[in-house]
């Protein structure tokens, strides 16, 4: 079974962030990074692919900082797990 453990984790806080966001421009540019995410999971494409995509996008946005900030997390909390 794969697993998605990084990419879930950064869809949900990506979610939170377009809730929370103070301005249109922000949830479109999340909306815009994170859209096609559930659609990947859906058909099963690798972790690292989807990852991939998204920094693809992130960069496209100037996000990717942030976004690779959030995989860092992301990869943390996964380690902390295995422990």
């Amino acid at each position: 079974m794969k697993s998605y453990s990084k990419v879930t984790y950064v869809l949900h806080i990506a979610l939170i962030e377009i809730r929370a966001a103070e301005s249109l421009k922000k949830a479109q540019v999340f909306a815009d990074v994170m859209h096609n995410v559930p659609m990947m999971l859906s058909n099963e494409r690798l972790e690292p692919e989807i990852i991939s995509e998204i920094m693809t996008k992130a960069e496209r946005q100037g996000v990717d900082q942030y976004f690779s900030k959030l995989f860092e997390m992301a990869e943390q909390k996964s380690a902390d797990r295995q422990k």
